[in-house]
C-alpha cells in the first residue's frame, strides 16, 4: 500500500516501540507527523530530510525511566533536518538526544516553535539560530549546554518565549558551565518577548538596563546565576510584568528592588535575596 498521499499521520500517546522505519521516507506529501508520548527509541534517522512537506513533526516525550532501560530517540540530530524548510513546528522534548545542535537549523526558515528540552544537548548554541526570524517559541532548557548567548539572537524578532534554563551540570563525575558569561544587549530588541527564562546556569555580569525595553514582558526568571546589581529602575518599564525571580545571585545588599517595580499593576511574585530590601517580594 502507498502512502505517498498521505498528509497527516497521528500516532501521539499510544505503546508504539522500536525506531523509526528507513521507509519512512516514502512519506513525501506528510506535513503532520505525530509520534509523540510512546516508547520509541533509536536515532532520528537522515531519511527524515526527505519529508520536505513537513510542517509539524512532534517526537516529543519518547523517554521513560523505567525498568525498560528505554531511552526515548537518542544521538545526535542529523544534519539533513535541515532539508525540512516547509517546518513550521519542531518538538523533540523529553528524549536522550545528545551532542551538538546541527548548524543546518538555521535552514529552517519557515520555523515557529523549536521545543527541544529535557534532552542531552552539549557545547555551543548554534549562532545561525538567529537567521530564524519567525521563531516564535525557543526552549532549550534542561539539556547540557555550555554557551554564551549569541548577539545574533536579538535578530529572532517574533519571539516570545525564550527558555534556556537549566543547562548547569555538576553530576556524577559530569560538569557543564550551562548558559554563561554576559547576557547579550542585543536581547533589548526582541521587543515581542513575554517569557525570558534563563534561570540556573552561570550567567555573570550585571544585570542590563535593556530588558526594560521589553515592554510585553511577562515573566523574568533569572535567579540562581551569578548576576551583579543593581536591579535597574526601567524594568519597571515592562508594565506587563507578572514575575520577577533574582534570588541567588551576587546582587549586593546595598541595592534593592527598584519601588517602581513593585508598583505593576499586574505584578504577582517577586523574589531577591533577603539580604536586599523589597516591600513587595515573597519568601522572607
Amino acid at each position: 500500500m502507498s502512502l505517498s498521499h498521505l498528509q497527516s499521520l497521528y500516532l501521539n500517546n499510544n505503546a508504539i516501540t522500536g525506531f523509526l522505519p528507513r521507509s519512512i521516507r516514502h512519506l513525501s506529501s506528510i506535513e503532520v507527523l505525530w509520534l509523540g508520548g510512546n516508547n520509541m527509541d533509536g536515532p532520528i534517522i537522515s531519511e527524515i530530510g526527505h519529508l520536505t512537506s513537513l510542517k509539524d513533526l512532534s517526537l516529543e516525550n519518547n523517554f521513560r525511566e523505567d525498568s525498560s532501560g528505554n531511552r526515548g530517540f537518542v544521538a545526535a540530530l542529523p544534519s539533513e533536518i535541515g532539508s525540512l524548510t516547509n517546518l513550521e513546528i519542531l518538538s523533540l522534548a523529553d528524549n536522550a538526544l545528545s551532542g551538538q545542535l546541527p548548524l543546518q537549523m538555521g535552514d529552517l526558515i519557515s520555523l515557529r516553535q523549536l521545543r527541544l528540552r529535557n534532552n542531552f544537548f552539549e557545547n555551543q548554541l548554534p549562532t545561525v539560530l538567529g537567521k530564524l526570524e519567525l521563531l516564535e517559541e525557543l526552549d532549550i532548557s534542561h539539556n547540557w549546554l555550555s554557551s554564551t548567548i549569541p548577539p545574533e539572537y536579538g535578530n529572532m524578532v517574533s519571539l516570545t518565549t525564550l527558555s534556556l534554563e537549566s543547562n548547569y551540570r555538576d553530576q556524577n563525575g559530569y560538569f557543564t558551565w550551562g548558559i554563561n558569561g554576559e547576557l547579550p544587549i542585543e536581547i533589548g530588541k526582541l521587543k515581542n518577548l513575554q517569557h525570558l527564562r534563563i534561570n540556573d546556569n552561570y550567567l555573570t555580569g550585571t544585570l542590563i538596563s535593556e530588558i526594560g525595553q521589553l515592554f510585553l514582558l511577562e515573566t523574568l526568571h533569572l535567579q540562581n546565576n551569578f548576576l551583579q546589581g543593581p536591579i535597574p529602575e526601567v524594568y519597571s518599564n515592562c508594565v506587563m510584568l507578572k514575575e520577577v525571580l533574582l534570588e541567588d545571585n551576587n546582587i549586593d545588599s546595598q541595592f534593592g528592588m527598584p519601588e517602581g517595580i513593585c508598583r505593576l499593576p499586574e505584578l504577582d511574585l517577586a523574589k531577591v535575596d533577603c539580604s536586599l530590601s523589597c516591600t513587595c517580594c515573597h519568601g522572607c
